[in-house]
């Protein structure tokens, strides 16, 4: 866009004055009178002179007057409107009252340093009321390792909290506290986000002190998928400025509709402007399943994997598959006997080269679903079927 804002302004209320002296100036002939109008003059200069009072064409003075006072009205607004109101003033203002900050406390250990035994602070981060009585959401990775957590609300209050579940996989993680009658935010629609639309990130950046901070900017990209040491994330792309202690605020749109959770900022001197957020529609059902069970009932098999790629494969003249690292004690694949150094080359049938192909076709399944492996196995290759279990929380 060319030219400022004030520019445009400028523009508008010039437009705007000559519509009003162009209206003006036909008033003036249609009642036959002559007129004197200075710009950003009183309008009660003009002066009448009206027809004779018997001709039958002479135009109703009273309505002449109405129009004269909504153009002498509009004078005013323009005049007036010298403040730019910027759309994320009523955003701040709507979701303000539903960001917390969240306090991650450790016990210290009277054996070691000076002082008695207490709980200091260990990191803090943000939250969103998701309740009005007390639950509220954040970011798994906020909450983790905490002794204990304290919720402080936008006004100041502070609550100790519990957590009622929390899921490493997806990042998330329900509190409870123990108050009522809060402002419970609102939730949109995340799959119809637009590239491009504005985009408010609001949470605590930088520690307590810049708690409640706001920052706009727009959605830069869809579904990015950001790997995070073993997990994988799909995430909304924003320019809005998200810093530590962001994590677990939210990421809101022109409505002051919550859209995502704010959760990851890409650091590097050569990158500026990246942060991510995870969307509501991926995050919600996770939420509500937190809530209800405490934790995610996901499909495990019980082992922890490396890739055997081409290279490795050729090294040690095994095929191609996803090498079992560690068997989990009393879990579906121990149950099952699959044993360390084991190669799985197939799941029901389908080729798998990747750990990440394996975790796919598992995430499809329901515990208690039964699998068949192919599993390559000293020098030949056997079939093994494994009863899917729940993963265990964290």
């Amino acid at each position: 866009m060319n030219g400022s804002h004030e520019d445009y302004k400028g523009k508008y209320r010039r437009s705007k004055l000559l519509n009003i002296v162009f209206i003006s100036v036909i008033v003036g002939v249609v009642i036959g009178g002559t007129f004197s109008f200075g710009i950003f003059g009183n309008i009660d200069a003009i002066n009448f002179q009206p027809a004779n009072a018997s001709d039958t064409n002479s135009p109703d003075i009273s309505n002449i007057q109405k129009e004269i006072q909504k153009i002498r009205d509009e004078i005013e607004n323009i005049q007036n409107s010298t403040q730019y109101d910027s759309p994320v003033i009523s955003v701040a203002e709507e979701v303000l009252p539903s960001i917390v900050m969240i306090r991650n406390k450790v016990k210290m250990n009277p054996y070691f340093g000076y002082g008695s035994r207490g709980s200091v602070d260990q990191g803090t981060g943000s939250g969103i009321i998701y309740r009005e009585d007390g639950y509220v959401i954040t970011n798994q990775h906020v909450i983790d390792g905490a002794s204990e957590i304290e919720v402080v609300l936008n006004d100041g209050r502070v609550f100790n909290a519990r957590v009622l579940g929390e899921d490493s996989r997806s990042d998330l993680a329900v509190l409870k506290i123990e108050a009522d009658n809060l402002k419970a935010a609102k939730f949109g629609d995340s799959d119809n986000v637009k590239v491009g639309e504005i985009a408010v990130a609001i949470g605590t950046p930088a520690g307590e002190e810049f708690s409640g901070s706001v920052t706009a900017g727009i959605i830069s990209a869809l579904n990015r998928s950001i790997n995070i040491g073993e997990k994988k994330f799909n995430l909304i792309q924003t320019d809005a400025a998200i810093n530590p202690g962001n994590s677990g605020g939210a990421l809101v749109n022109k409505n002051g509709e919550v859209i995502g959770i704010n959760s990851i900022k890409l650091s590097s001197p050569d990158i500026e402007g990246m942060g991510f957020a995870i969307p509501v529609n991926s995050a919600v059902p996770i939420i509500e399943e937190l809530i209800t069970n405490g934790y995610i009932k996901r499909p495990w098999i019980g082992i922890l994997l490396e890739t055997m790629n081409e290279e490795r494969a050729q090294t040690y003249n095994v095929p191609k598959g996803v090498y079992i690292v560690r068997v989990y004690h009393n879990s579906p694949a121990a149950q099952a006997q699959l044993q360390v150094n084991d190669i799985i080359t197939e799941i029901d049938g389908v080729a798998i080269q990747t750990a990440e192909d394996l975790v796919k076709i598992v995430e499809n399944h329901e515990p208690d679903d039964v699998i068949e492996l192919k599993i390559y196995r000293g020098e030949g290759y056997i079939k093994v079927s494994v009863k899917l279990g729940i993963m265990p929380p964290n």
